[in-house]
């Protein structure tokens, strides 16, 4: 199984996830538990791929908080067990994402 939706969701709620160093200092710096990670990734939509990136391919989500706020999580899918990796995780700036939070804005030149 690639990444996908099904299997980011089946490894939460396996507990078969690992938080890169990157990740937890992010959510640390953010106050974003792992429950408030766990919860937004139980219901994902996959926003962008990312085939080229290092050292695993990843992908970019959108889930929601409790409180109903939208957090960005980049998942990649290692080689070794747990083979789900949270890369970073934040909330989406509205002024870089469409109120949809799944669109990027165009940069105006």
């Amino acid at each position: 199984m690639g990444l996908s939706k099904t299997f980011i969701i089946q490894s939460i709620k396996e507990n078969k996830f690992r938080v890169t160093e990157h990740a937890t200092l992010q959510r640390l710096e953010r106050n974003i538990t792992i429950e408030n990670i766990k919860h937004a990734l139980l219901n994902v939509d996959i926003i962008e791929h990312n085939p080229e990136s290092k050292p695993y391919p990843s992908c970019l989500v959108l889930g929601w908080l409790k409180t109903g706020d939208p957090l960005h999580v980049k998942c990649s899918m290692g080689t070794i067990e747990p083979k789900l990796r949270i890369v970073t995780v934040y909330e989406p700036s509205d002024e870089e994402w469409e109120s949809d939070y799944k669109t990027r804005k165009k940069m105006r030149r």
